[in-house]
């Protein structure tokens, strides 16, 4: 019973000494009580074994046994884990791996801890020939790459430690997480090109009239996966790319199948995000790879929206702008949209579905 006791007061001690091995003695007894469900006494007669081991050492004891001041531990090391020796000997067996590789892999092990050891050699070897054939693989998918390099698995890569990896020699910046999808609709030969930042309100547009004469490009994130919102970062991030590594979906109901890459090489392509300063910081990211565009006449019934009071929003949570912060733009057509939107915002889901039809063609006037 009492070694068991012990045993918990040492475990919580290896938590509570994670970035220093020197505590506070108030109230010690008590935060140790709390979360092993100790009683004080038990805990002071563990304290009173734990002192004569060398374990723990205080300025002074109470006459009750509690530590005061500051606490000194010093606990025994904990064995080897299970994993340890057989990466080990597998790490020491690699002729492939100089002293230096040994010393950064060692941690990986721990993420291999279930795994037999006879697989560790498969494992190093799969590594050393990543790090050398790398640069044959910049802009693959990380889970291929892996399935390719260590043992059929898409998830290995991504589970042995970036840093150790990194230190190995190993760029993971080379490879992309997720396959990245970027969806067009639209005219084959369309008199304008628009550039949409959300996917609501790209699907609004598709079922108009407007994609008899408009191509419209968005993204729905990485995959086709919702669960990140910053959709509009995401197309500027992929069009300073110039789309070069997203794949090009048709929607439905299109006329044409042209990718995204080619009509961002057209001569009249427009922007319509929601009016507001995160939607210009977008704009303006995407301008100084397209410096030509312009701003959608799309943005009309924004403009309108914010100057009345039935339409806008503020900037809180509520809304989800609660983090948008004022920038300085360079373009003057940006400079003239963040004075009306500097307090009040609208989004672009607000346009109507004529209104897309009267106005998706057109640029904003200056």
């Amino acid at each position: 019973m009492v070694v068991d006791c012990i045993e918990k007061v040492v475990s919580e001690l290896r938590l509570q000494t994670r970035n220093s091995n020197v505590l506070q003695g108030s109230a010690l007894i008590e935060r140790i009580a709390r979360k092993t469900e100790l009683d004080a006494a038990t805990i002071r007669n563990c304290f009173k074994e734990m002192r004569a081991r060398g374990w723990v050492e205080a300025s002074s004891w109470s006459g009750t046994g509690n530590p005061v001041g500051r606490v000194k531990v010093s606990l025994p090391p904990l064995p080897p884990p299970l994993w340890a020796d057989g990466w080990k000997r597998a790490l020491a067996a690699s002729e492939q791996l100089s002293e230096a590789d040994r010393e950064t892999l060692y941690e990986c092990g721990s993420n291999l801890s279930d795994m037999d050891a006879s697989e560790f050699p498969k494992i190093l070897d799969g590594l050393v020939r990543l790090r050398k054939e790398q640069s044959e693989l910049i802009g693959s998918p990380a889970f291929l790459v892996s399935a390719r390099y260590l043992r059929g698995s898409s998830k290995i890569l991504g589970k042995l430690g970036a840093r150790a990896i990194k230190a190995f020699g190993i760029n993971l910046l080379h490879f992309t997480d997720h396959p990245q999808y970027v969806v067009t609709a639209g005219s084959a030969n369309p008199e304008t090109v628009v550039l949409v930042e959300n996917p609501a309100a790209f699907e609004l547009a598709v079922t108009t009239k407007a994609i008899e004469h408009c191509a419209f490009i968005s993204t729905f994130g990485f995959g086709l996966n919702k669960s990140s919102e910053d959709f509009g970062n995401q197309l500027a991030g992929m069009v300073e790319e110039r789309f070069s590594r997203a794949v090009t979906l048709t929607r439905e109901g299109s006329s044409g199948n042209t990718s995204a890459r080619e009509l961002l090489t057209h001569s009249n392509i427009t922007f319509w995000g929601d009016l507001d300063i995160a939607g210009m910081a977008i704009y303006e990211r995407i301008a100084k790879s397209l410096p030509n565009i312009k701003l959608s006449a799309l943005y009309e019934p924004a403009i309108k929206a914010v100057l009345e009071h039935d339409h806008r929003h503020p900037y809180v949570s509520a809304v989800g702008k609660s983090g948008q912060v004022m920038f300085k733009a360079t373009r003057p057509d940006t400079i003239k949209m963040l004075s009306y939107c500097s307090e009040w915002a609208a989004d672009q889901e607000l346009v109507t579905e004529i209104q897309i039809e009267e106005l998706a063609g057109e640029v904003l006037a200056p």
